[in-house]
């Protein structure tokens, strides 16, 4: 029995569930952690998350509030420090669907409402936040300050990594400048932050994203673009489809400012660096490592005309 497998029979024990019956690992979902799908006795359906270098409190706070503003989030049955449980979400990733051509219109509905629910938990402008272990924090922050302060980090590896994005550097400070207002004035909400479309399951029923590890505050339309950009990396398409923002509701304001600024931001933060060098990762992983990299600086390379749409 390998450690993850032990972990699952006592973390359903510690919540007082009835006895582990069969499991599977999933494979494939995630780079940094392991998960399996279980059936217990009683035949409910829970996942272990197991992310064995890494330790985090348990996110009571955070499953507690998700619950109460009815987020479409799996609720939280139990855990530790390094795995989490939760009730099992049925459906098919996001991420297979669209990658295999199977994704229906009816599926980009289902995952406009689960969006729109989790967006209709609103703060108030220029708020961003977290969650820690005694619950949500929120502070103040300029989001034009912030966007500007991105393009500064980013311009010194764009230059060694991608230089034909450096020279239109100067006309993105200046968009970020023109809309200022619109930054500024927009109400913020709770973001799921990590929307990679394997985090986001179409069921029979709804939709549910999983996966909350990374929960923020902050403006819809940063969410709306990195979806846009995970869905770009899969098959190219410029931006959702009609029938998500049927159910969703209209494209946020800035969404068009930070898809180009986001986009800057992944492919200079190194978010990919070193997973192409870890011996057990899974080679279907390596290879999307790969090709998210090098779909970002084709992404970007085309920055002239991006701009032009502004």
């Amino acid at each position: 029995m390998t450690a993850t497998e032990a972990l699952l029979h006592e973390v359903v024990a510690s919540a007082g569930l009835p006895a582990v019956v069969s499991f599977r690992p999933v494979r494939g979902h995630g780079f940094d952690h392991q998960i399996l799908h279980a059936t217990l006795a009683d035949s409910r359906q829970v996942v272990l998350r197991h992310r064995p270098q890494e330790s985090r409190p348990l996110p009571l706070a955070q499953a507690r509030f998700l619950a109460e503003h009815d987020v479409p989030a799996p609720a939280l049955l139990g855990g530790n420090s390094f795995a989490t449980l939760y009730e099992y979400a049925p459906g098919e990733m996001l991420s297979a669907l669209v990658d295999e051509g199977r994704v229906s219109d009816d599926d980009w509905r289902s995952a406009g409402t689960a969006f729109r629910q989790l967006h209709a938990v609103r703060f108030p402008s220029r708020l961003s936040g977290i969650f820690e272990a005694d619950g949500l924090i929120l502070r103040p922050r300029d989001p034009v300050t912030a966007l500007h302060e991105h393009l500064v980090e980013a311009e010194p590896i764009l230059k060694v990594n991608l230089p034909v994005v450096v020279a239109h550097l100067p006309r993105l400070h200046e968009l970020i400048d023109e809309n200022a207002e619109p930054l500024r004035n927009a109400s913020t909400a709770l973001l799921h932050w990590d929307v990679n479309p394997a985090n986001i399951i179409v069921g029979p029923a709804q939709t549910t994203l999983i996966d909350w590890g990374d929960t923020h505050v902050g403006d819809p339309a940063k969410e709306i673009a990195a979806l846009e950009e995970h869905i770009y990396l899969i098959d190219r398409s410029p931006q959702l489809p009609a029938p998500f923002y049927e159910t969703y509701g209209p494209r946020p304001t800035n969404t068009a400012l930070h898809r180009l600024t986001g986009a800057l931001s992944w492919y200079t933060e190194g978010n990919f660096d070193g997973w192409d060098l870890e011996d057990d990762l899974d080679p279907a992983l390596k290879i999307k490592v790969d090709a998210w990299r090098a779909g970002l600086a084709g992404y970007l390379s085309e920055m002239a005309e991006h701009l032009t749409a502004f």
